[in-house]
Order: C-alpha cells, then sequence, then structure tokens
C-alpha cells in the first residue's frame, strides 16, 4: 500500500489598521518617556528607557533584577537570564577570570593573578623556592639553585653539593645522594618499605628486589615450585636446598640435605647415589635442569647449551619442565645417535631421543617424534634434507628442492635443514 504524505498550509493574511483619517495618534510622539523597559526612545530625546531620566523612578529602572529566583524582579516584562541587566552575571553565562590558565578569562585585559578578581585566589599567592626539592616551587621556570631566590642558601653555595640536582656540584665525581656530604640529605635518607610495590629509597629497586629487604620477614622465600630453579635464592634453613624428589610414583619440592646436591652436573651423569646440582633432578642417566613450561613466555629458562623439553607435574598439580643438552646429530643420517636412539630436529637444535610412533613417509603427523628415522614432521612426514633453499641429490629426488623450514608467519628458522618437495 503507497503511503502519501500530505502537507497542510494555513495562509495567514496580516491586516494593518490605522487611524481614522490616516493620521497617527498623539501617543506616537509623546513629550516624555511612556515605556521605561520597551527598548525605544517614546518621547525622542535621545535617550531609552532607564537611560532617560522621565525614568529615574520607574520601578523597572530601581530595582535589580535577580537572575536566579524565576521572578521578574524589575517588572520589565524579562525573567532572569532574559534581562539584559544579568548578560554578565556568570549564573546566565557571564564569564569569569580562572587564575591559573593563561587567558583573560573576563575581558577586562588583565590575565590570571594579574587581575583583581584573583587576588585572593591560592594559585596567586606567594610560594617560597624550596632549594633542594628538584621542584620549581614557585613557577618561574627555575629549580631549587637556578633559582635567583636561592642565591643565599648554604645548599647553593659554589663548590657544595646540591643533593637532589642530578649534578655533581663540588666536582668530586659523587653526584647528589652517593656524594658523602649528602649523607644527611633527608631526601637520601628514605627506608624503603619492602611490601609496597614502591622504590622508596629511590635506588632503582623495588621491595624485594632491594638489597635493603634481604631480611625483612616478607621477602624471605619458601621452598616451592616456585624457587627450583637453578638461578633461585636460597629458600631453606641451613645445610638444606629446595629439591625434588620421588616417592611412591609422585613428586614433592621440600627442603632436602646438601649431601642430596653434591654430586652429577648439568646434562651430565647423576652422582653414584642419584646426586644433582641444585636447580636439577636425575632423569635416569643424567640431571635435568628445571625449566618454565607453565607460562607462554618462561620466565625460566634452561641453563646454556639446553633445550625445556619434557614436563613432569608435582603433587600440587604444578607442571615441572626438564631440560636436555642439544646433541648436535645429523637428522638425514639416520644412523647418528646410535642403537634405540633418533636424531630429532628442533627449533633450538637436534636432539637423539628414543623413536615414537615411527610413521611413515607421507603420513600426517603432530609431533616431532611422530616420524620414522630420517624424516621431519610438518604436518605429514617429509624427507628430510640439507641444503634448504636449494638442491641436495643426496637425499631428494631429481625432481625436488630442498625447501626452508618457516614459522607459522612464514619467516624462516634458519635452520641447517629443510624437507624434500
Amino acid at each position: 500500500m503507497k503511503a502519501f504524505s500530505l502537507l497542510f498550509g494555513i495562509s495567514m493574511t496580516l491586516v494593518l489598521f490605522s487611524c481614522a483619517g490616516g493620521q497617527s495618534s498623539n501617543n506616537n510622539n509623546p513629550s516624555t518617556e511612556v515605556h521605561c523597559y520597551n527598548g525605544i526612545d517614546d518621547d525622542g530625546d535621545g535617550d531609552i528607557d532607564c537611560d532617560d531620566s522621565d525614568c529615574s523612578l520607574a520601578i523597572q529602572c530601581t530595582i535589580i533584577e535577580n537572575c536566579s529566583n524565576l521572578m521578574d524582579d524589575d517588572s520589565d516584562g524579562k525573567i532572569d537570564c532574559a534581562d539584559p541587566e544579568c548578560d554578565d552575571d556568570p549564573i546566565c553565562g557571564g564569564t569569569v577570570e580562572i587564575c591559573n590558565n593563561g587567558a583573560d578569562d573576563d575581558g577586562d585585559g588583565a590575565i590570571d593573578c594579574a587581575d583583581m578578581d584573583c587576588i585572593n585566589n591560592a594559585a596567586c599567592q606567594a610560594v617560597s623556592e624550596n632549594c633542594t626539592n628538584g621542584i620549581d616551587d614557585d613557577g618561574d621556570g627555575l629549580v631549587d639553585c637556578n633559582d635567583a631566590d636561592c642565591n643565599g642558601n648554604a645548599n647553593c653555595a659554589s663548590g657544595v653539593e646540591n643533593c637532589s640536582n642530578g649534578i655533581d656540584d663540588d666536582g668530586d665525581s659523587f653526584i647528589d645522594c652517593a656524594d658523602a656530604d649528602c649523607a644527611s640529605a633527608s631526601n637520601c635518607n628514605l627506608t624503603e618499605n619492602c611490601t609496597n610495590g614502591v622504590d622508596d629509597d629511590g635506588d632503582g629497586l623495588i621491595d624485594c628486589n632491594d638489597g635493603d629487604c634481604t631480611s625483612n620477614a616478607a621477602c624471605q622465600a619458601s621452598c616451592s615450585e616456585d624457587t627450583l630453579w637453578y638461578n633461585s635464592p636460597d629458600s631453606c634453613p641451613g645445610a638444606e636446598q629446595c629439591g625434588m624428589y620421588l616417592y611412591n610414583e609422585d613428586l614433592y619440592v621440600e627442603c632436602l640435605p646438601d649431601a642430596d646436591f653434591a654430586g652429577g652436573s648439568f646434562y651430565g651423569a647423576c652422582g653414584t647415589g642419584g646426586e644433582c646440582p641444585f636447580g636439577s633432578i636425575c632423569n635416569g642417566d643424567y640431571c635435568a635442569p628445571f625449566c618454565d613450561v607453565e607460562n607462554t613466555v618462561p620466565q625460566h629458562t634452561c641453563p646454556s647449551g639446553g633445550v625445556c623439553l619434557y614436563s613432569v607435574e608435582t603433587i600440587n598439580l604444578r607442571d615441572i619442565g626438564l631440560c636436555k643438552d642439544l646433541d648436535n646429530c645429523d637428522v638425514t643420517n639416520t644412523a647418528s645417535c646410535g642403537t634405540g636412539l633418533q636424531c630429532m630436529l628442533l627449533s633450538e637444535g637436534t636432539v637423539c631421543l628414543t623413536p615414537g610412533a615411527g610413521l611413515s613417509l607421507g603420513a600426517a603427523c603432530q609431533y616431532l617424534d611422530d616420524c620414522g628415522p630420517g624424516l621431519i614432521c610438518v604436518g605429514t612426514c617429509e624427507q628430510s634434507c640439507s641444503n634448504p633453499g636449494g638442491t641436495d641429490s643426496t637425499h631428494c629426488t631429481v625432481s625436488q628442492d630442498c625447501l626452508d623450514l618457516v614459522d607459522e608467519n612464514q619467516i624462516s628458522l634458519g635452520l641447517p635443514y629443510g624437507v624434500c618437495n
């Protein structure tokens, strides 16, 4: 159904009436100001409304309009802000001087504190320069001893160290609080609060990371999955260290005797009694350092030369990674790792591991150990080659190239191996 929009127009005829004979009445040119609030010079003397002496006693010219009471106080037919008398009232949009914005808000030619309206404003009260706090207290753009107000201050005398200006004032190569002259300065005797997340003493170290907090109870670590790492601070009393041990197929983290850590070496053979250095555990035949597998960006990585390869779960349901050193084996050589082991390619390098599923060429795969010897998992098991970006006639067919290995953003991993395709 089509809709129509109808426009109704109303024509109005304006009829002008005049007095009989076309002559104006006497009120059109009165000898006195008739209306003291109509904005017209009724008597033609050049003075309008209240400016005309005829209106000196008119109520509109003797009573001041209250601009916020909703009343027509001066009976001129205009209420509050509609009355011209209220034009400059702040309630009606009139401007007042703001004393600290660098502008002449009320248009009187005086800006901020130079305007008499600001004489009692706090921003315009005189402020004295503190000559040792590194702040421009009086707002003149000059700080501490650079301000002429500090010329007589002892801290600003030539050769005396100012303890808060970042300058070696006395030329002894020590600046501010690092200068012995500042030993008693208030800003150089701040104490670090070890639990508030603030660098209270200004040395760049916060809370427990500040050496001042070493003995603070809040900064004493307790043995847990968070203090196992080879570079963790000591979190156990006396002749003990934080470590992990296996009991009834469960892994526990506790303070253990120093003797349990007195043997073996990272990535090397365990001690005769299964001893391994602090931060590692005997993983079969070698000491495996711990690594972080819980965070996308690891907070604790392997010691030099290792890769975070395995993961175990503690009795507290925390996942802890175990490191293995790189073997630098040849992934294209099916015999480079010896009996029972297979060379596998990681982004960090190559390692010798126990074979996994042993899938054949072209089979779909998911994990690095899914494929058989000489193959690399790239979604499918593909033949490895040793000249990525070129040709490898030893491992690839004549019609194949040795393709480079890239990450999910198609950026080369920079590895010495590729896959035939």
